[in-house]
């Protein structure tokens, strides 16, 4: 792992040099180009206009559709602040067990990058595209669009005119920076059905993974894709197993020596447990098992949450070991990454931080109760207070 951060950090090093580079030979400033450390970006008018005849025939529903996001905005901002003020309590009293409440989202190296560039690509396009149509439907206008690289993150932007936003009505402010997080939130949820109608989840438990260890007792004896049917221990009744919670229940009772009946398959495997590399007293095989999410636990909107939070760590939604598709897998996969970065990210741009759009609506909800002046020392204050959750809720990724 270590040496493909140090390949990706090289190859970042030469594409900025290469940057840099060429814009000492080529002036690329004079070609729409803004060039500063760690950011490449290209304003242009072209889309404008297309920005503009879309706003202007949908007014009426694209200001319903910011006076939605402003709704749904303002309650999952509290619901994120909570969140992450909770998982810092639970960090500081369980850092032990406490996962990271905040995760870097960087394609090759903590997300698949084919699949991470264009899902990324997907949530900066959609977000700006939306804040362009709510602003240009209040009549405020786009100085330009453009898109752009953010050290290894590629992204689209529109610029509107900051002095003209400033001037526009709270409610109108308000509209024009929820739109971006609302669209991202409702692309995830069209990605997501999309998804349950594509894939049927077959029913059992299957062999995700087996340790690249020789001496763990899974290593020449288990392959991936494998069905696991049953497990008993120490010749006592066999555990029917249903789902991958079914297995590690198991798994807590046994202790190293004792041997394990596995119906895999047609087959018959006994193992013979040996000592965790993390605890000497538990048993172990060097076997990560997996079963299908059933269509209906999507209903659940915390289940999701978590669903998303444990796919951005790694853990597959849909598998094609215990799914079936009628879509080919790679798009399945891309899919997935839509999905979960437009929801995360559009959930996290919510919070009330400045320069977050969160931040901004909450300061716009302020000025409907204090000074513009008053209002912004409050949001500052509050983003400073955020930023501090943030990062302690990075600490279980990097421990």
């Amino acid at each position: 792992m270590l040496e493909w951060i140090l390949v990706g950090i090289a190859l970042l090093l030469l594409f900025w040099d290469i940057v840099g580079l060429m814009n000492r030979w080529f002036h690329l400033e004079k070609h729409g180009f803004t060039i500063s450390p760690g950011v490449l970006m290209w304003r242009t008018k072209r889309g404008l206009n297309f920005i503009d005849k879309t706003a202007k025939s949908n007014k009426r529903w694209l200001r319903i559709f910011g006076t939605a996001a402003v709704i749904v905005g303002f309650a999952f901002m509290v619901f994120m602040l909570v969140n992450i003020v909770l998982n810092v309590a639970f960090i500081i009293t369980r850092p032990e067990v406490a996962p990271a409440g905040v995760r870097l989202v960087i394609p090759g190296l903590t997300i698949p990058l084919w699949e991470g560039l264009l899902a990324m690509f997907s949530v900066l396009l959609v977000h700006e595209f939306s804040h362009g149509l709510v602003l240009r439907s209040h009549d405020l206008p786009i100085k330009s669009a453009g898109v752009m690289m953010f050290v290894a993150i590629p992204g689209a932007f529109v610029e509107p005119d900051e002095k003209r936003l400033k001037k526009a009505p709270i409610m109108q402010r308000l509209r024009v920076y929820g739109a971006g997080s609302f669209a991202n939130i409702l692309l995830a949820l069209f990605c997501l059905l999309i998804l349950l109608v594509a894939v049927a989840p077959r029913p059992g438990v299957y062999v995700w993974g087996v340790s690249d260890n020789v001496d763990a007792p899974a290593h020449d004896n288990l392959r991936p894709g494998m069905r696991l049917y049953s497990v008993s221990i120490n010749d006592n009744a066999a555990t029917i197993l249903s789902g991958w919670q079914d297995f590690y229940n198991i798994m807590d009772n046994v202790r190293p020596g004792d041997n394990l009946t596995i119906v895999v398959n047609d087959n018959t495997i006994t193992l013979t447990a040996a000592a965790s590399p993390e605890n000497e007293n538990r048993g172990y095989l060097g076997v990560s098992p997996i079963s299908a999410i059933s269509r209906s636990s999507f209903i659940n909107p915390l289940f999701t949450l978590a669903a998303i939070s444990y796919g951005i760590m790694g853990y597959p939604l849909f598998h094609p070991y215990c799914d079936d598709s009628f879509l080919p897998w790679s798009i399945i996969s891309l899919l997935t990454w839509m999905f979960m970065l437009n929801f995360a990210i559009g959930l996290f741009n919510l919070l009330p931080a400045i320069p977050l759009d969160g931040g901004y609506i909450f300061r716009g909800l302020l000025e409907k109760k204090v000074k513009r002046k008053t209002a912004e020392q409050l949001s500052y204050a509050l983003a400073l207070f955020v930023l501090t959750l943030i990062i302690i809720n990075l600490f279980p990724m990097v421990w």
